[in-house]
């Protein structure tokens, strides 16, 4: 009985367009502490997200603290981003980080002044100005 009356009090329609499944359930002000968010691609972990804290900023929009991204290849190679905060919008599919982020991995490092990414098309572009440096085991494989 308890379970069919808290059904009752929902709306039909929970969760609105650009919504987010589960941010209809938090109140706008809520912090969660430790984040991890995987995607997958063909069974494999493609990504993993891990935040310190996110905030519910309203039922499309959530504030992450502290991200590291770990972006994997498929082969064993690992690019990392860190940023000491992100802004997600559910509607758009926009990500940018609110101070600097850096991007790196055993090819290169890439530091910006911001960045932004939309999860859809998975692109993203640093915002300058950036600084690249890329290794020299890198640059020598691209001169032969």
């Amino acid at each position: 009985m308890i379970c069919a009356a808290a059904h009752a009090q929902l709306p039909s329609d929970a969760v609105g367009p650009g919504e987010f499944p589960g941010l209809q359930l938090l109140p706008v002000g809520s912090v969660i502490k430790g984040i991890t968010v995987p995607r997958y691609e063909a069974h494999k972990v493609a990504a993993v997200m891990r935040a310190a804290e996110m905030t519910v900023a309203s039922r499309t929009t959530v504030q992450l603290q502290k991200v590291v991204v770990n972006l994997y290849d498929g082969k064993g190679a690992v690019t990392v981003g860190k940023a000491p905060g992100v802004e997600y919008d559910f509607t758009t599919k926009h990500a940018f980080t609110t101070g600097r982020v850096t991007l790196a991995d055993d090819r290169f490092t890439a530091e910006g002044a911001k960045a932004l990414y939309h999860s859809a098309t998975q692109r993203g572009i640093l915002i300058g100005p950036v600084r690249t440096t890329i290794s020299a085991q890198q640059l020598n494989k691209t001169r032969k």
